[in-house]
């Protein structure tokens, strides 16, 4: 079984600063959001992905493409939420809707930065087992002591397409 490439596409990250409701703390929120297509990119221009019908493997960890780079020392008290939705299956050469397989659920974790630059970023975690090609859309959001960020985020542009980072793991 081969293991296929996953790919995200990053919307534009938010970021305000919020009272914590029980201590009015004040806390960076950062809401992350994208696509993540797994196994191919859609066609540019139907939208629509091929049918690539082959059992593969998913098993990435991959940093978001505007992730902040958090002080590890400073998040202490950090909260991550994560959520994903199934977006799209390929349709089969019949125009029937193909097999999805199985993807569990996401997991976001800090890693260190790829080229040893200080600070941690934002990964997400996406494994299971597919049977055609599907998007995924996914939503991060975490909450922090402003003072964790020590560098912010590129900013990601819709029409950007960044290509897999893997982290080695």
């Amino acid at each position: 079984m081969t293991d296929a490439d996953v790919h995200l596409v990053a919307q534009p990250r938010l970021d305000t600063v919020v009272t914590e409701f029980a201590t009015d703390a004040r806390r960076l929120r950062s809401d992350y959001a994208g696509m993540a297509w797994i196994g191919d990119r859609p066609d540019p221009e139907s939208g629509q992905l091929g049918p690539d019908y082959r059992q593969r493997g998913v098993d990435s960890q991959l940093f978001l493409p505007d992730t902040h780079w958090y002080d590890v020392d400073r998040l202490d008290d950090v909260e991550v939420q994560v959520g994903a939705g199934l977006l799209q299956v390929a349709s089969t050469a019949l125009r029937t809707q193909g097999l999805v397989g199985a993807i569990a659920e996401p997991v976001v974790e800090f890693f260190e930065h790829p080229e040893g630059l200080p600070g941690v970023g934002l990964c997400l975690g996406l494994r299971g087992q597919i049977f055609s090609n599907l998007g995924v859309s996914y939503r991060v959001t975490v909450l922090c002591a402003p003072e964790a960020v020590l560098r912010r985020g590129e900013t990601a542009q819709p029409d950007e397409r960044t290509e897999e980072s893997d982290t080695g793991d």
